[in-house]
């Protein structure tokens, strides 16, 4: 992957019935947030490539305040999705993290635009995602998810005890979360392409080996070396 602005969504423009309108206008916006922003986003901006005329939006989702809620909730959803997906249960607790984090980083990697839409919203102080329940009913299935990982994991004397999801959770996210979004900035600061597949393979090998010495027991730890 370069270091290339995501690029315009294609969209078909003819014989499309009301849920393909409304998904090519998500689509288009998406892109158009996550570029520009809620403020500097125009109605105009994400109907042109849709083909549809911008009076559509406010049809399909009232106002552009809406329709960029709609977009956040689809952009976090997405994640949660594909977190609930994962067959962490079936697995042993150990390497159900190790997925987790692998799974996350490889998520952030395929949708940068993700990235930028949790970073602008952050600008703005998480006043439209405020708006909308659905995404913090979704996260907490994760932090129970994770919690009983870590007590199976606990009980087997594999994990140390006393590890608090939602801490765990913030910090597989900021390993990866800093990384795609400072790509950029970082590259000009050392000179480095932080998008390589090989740059992006060993920063995805170290978040592992990170988290899973953070988590590990002494005996776990011990047994390993």
């Amino acid at each position: 992957m370069s270091q290339t602005a995501v690029k315009k969504p294609k969209v078909r423009r003819t014989g499309r019935n009301a849920d393909q309108a409304k998904a090519d206008l998500l689509v288009s916006a998406r892109r158009e947030f996550a570029e520009k922003g809620f403020a500097l986003a125009g109605i105009e901006g994400i109907a042109a490539p849709t083909g549809l005329n911008k009076k559509m939006i406010y049809h399909y989702f009232g106002s552009k305040e809406d329709l960029y809620i709609a977009v956040l909730e689809q952009a976090y959803l997405g994640i949660r999705k594909m977190e609930e997906a994962l067959p962490l249960e079936e697995l042993e607790p150990l390497e159900a993290i190790r997925t987790l984090v692998e799974a996350t980083w490889d998520y952030f990697v395929a949708n940068p635009d993700f990235i930028a839409l949790v970073n602008q919203e952050n600008l703005l102080g998480a006043v439209y995602l405020r708006k909308s329940g659905i995404v913090k009913r979704r996260t907490s299935l994760l932090l129970k998810r994770v919690g009983t990982i870590l007590e199976r994991g606990v009980d087997q004397g594999r994990i140390r005890p006393g590890i608090d999801p939602l801490q765990l959770n913030h910090s597989i996210t900021a390993l990866g979360f800093y990384y795609i979004n400072n790509r950029f900035t970082n590259g000009q600061i050392y000179d480095f392409d932080h998008m390589r597949a090989e740059a992006l393979n060993a920063r995805r090998a170290f978040m592992v080996d990170f988290v899973m010495r953070a988590i590990m027991s002494d005996a776990e730890i011990a047994q390993r070396e």
